[in-house]
């Protein structure tokens, strides 16, 4: 015997006409579930706004409404919770149109007893992780939001003093908080697979994506103007790039090229390998989001050299930038900028790390025509003379 203060894995809302199938159900799941019951459609839908079920098991044939009219006004009301039809002999065809319709699963009566309690189980199971995941997703967005709001307040960052420190140290928190909760939400994703889909396991590969991209985002703000010349190594530039091709390969319907004008080892630049990698990956992520859509969209990189110094070309076929908006595109949180894009301060943090490294960052752009991002930094031989002599170089 099941002791009466066992806590409950979940509520189960049952909306049928008939009382043997509806009682049938609260015996056998009463032990484990918190039994709603209901006898036509409209109560049932009552009793769904009063209470947030994780599962609705309704009868497909019921007077005044059918259970396809209750699917049909319960997906507008939540499209989140786990739906299981009831069909009788013969009703096949309307519940395969119930699926059609957004229900997630069918059983025919009478039911099986394991049966019910393995469905039960794994649609509240579903329910209660999506509501997870969104709870995730809804916290990184006010992460964001919170993040381009405070750094609006430090005058468009125009300052790097106590402001932005104590900003970085509140971010950190959320962070920690969001990365561990996105860990809890895989390892449920591993150990109960069969309860997922692949849409499931996409929307968690977003989150974790954006939340990488976040605390990225925070370590770099927070070496900006602590330039650490301990760090620096020798880095071979084309070989960087191509590890932010890599990185960006997910996208597999883009044409990545890197084109090298001469022997590729002479682009070596002196830098902090983490900074410049990520203002790299920044110029190609831009790239990869202004190409989006487009019918054949490519990506190139061009290596070349003027005197001492080296040029390196981003080039895509993308939407492009109009004149307007080129004049703020390397100010922190212009008005192209969105949450879903990005809190506007990626240019911004690769101009700056690339002007820490004694280079230069020009955007050139056309709209429907695309964009090329021109970043001149002196090669590594030159960039000695700027710096104080290390002891020692490390090979990147």
């Amino acid at each position: 015997m099941i002791a009466e203060g066992k806590e409950k894995l979940g509520q189960v809302l049952v909306i049928d006409d008939e009382r043997g199938p509806r009682e049938s159900l609260r015996m056998v799941l009463k032990y484990d579930y918190e039994m709603i019951l209901a006898e036509r459609v409209d109560a049932g839908i009552e009793l769904l706004r009063q209470h947030d079920p994780d599962l609705v098991i309704m009868d497909i044939r019921m007077p005044e409404k059918s259970g396809i009219e209750g699917l049909q006004e319960i997906r507008e009301i939540n499209s989140n919770v786990s739906i299981v039809m009831l069909t009788g002999y013969g009703d096949l065809e309307t519940a395969q149109q119930a699926i059609r319709f957004g229900a997630n699963d069918y059983l025919q009566k009478p039911f099986d007893t394991d049966e019910i309690q393995a469905v039960v189980k794994k649609y509240v199971d579903r329910t209660r992780l999506h509501s997870r995941k969104k709870q995730a997703q809804e916290e990184l967005n006010k992460m964001t939001q919170s993040l381009s709001r405070e750094v609006g307040k430090t005058n468009k960052l125009t300052s790097l003093g106590a402001a932005s420190s104590e900003l970085v140290r509140d971010l950190r928190n959320p962070l920690t908080i969001i990365r561990g909760y996105l860990d809890l939400l895989n390892y449920e994703l591993k150990e109960k697979q069969e309860t997922t889909s692949d849409e499931m396991g996409e929307y968690l590969d977003q989150i974790e994506h954006n939340v990488e991209r976040c605390a990225e985002l925070v370590e770099s703000w927070r070496a900006l103007g602590r330039f650490d010349f301990s760090q620096m190594q020798r880095l071979n530039l084309p070989k960087l790039l191509n590890d932010c091709f890599r990185d960006a390969a997910a996208h597999s319907d883009i044409s990545f090229s890197v084109q090298v004008d001469g022997i590729e080892d002479q682009y070596e630049m002196l830098g902090e390998r983490l900074q410049v990698k990520r203002a790299m990956q920044n110029l190609i992520d831009n790239a990869v989001t202004a190409v989006d859509g487009e019918i054949a969209p490519s990506i190139t990189v061009l290596f070349s050299m003027t005197n001492n110094d080296m040029d390196v070309k981003v080039k895509d076929n993308g939407c492009g930038v109009d004149v307007q908006s080129l004049r703020w595109i390397f100010e922190p949180l212009d008005n192209t900028a969105s949450i879903d894009k990005g809190a506007g301060l990626g240019l911004f943090i690769t101009k700056k790390v690339i002007e820490e490294h004694r280079g230069s960052m020009e955007f050139e752009s056309r709209i429907g025509e695309g964009s090329i991002v021109t970043v001149r930094v002196p090669q590594a031989h030159t960039a000695l003379g700027y710096f104080s002599s290390p002891e020692s170089l490390v090979q990147a």
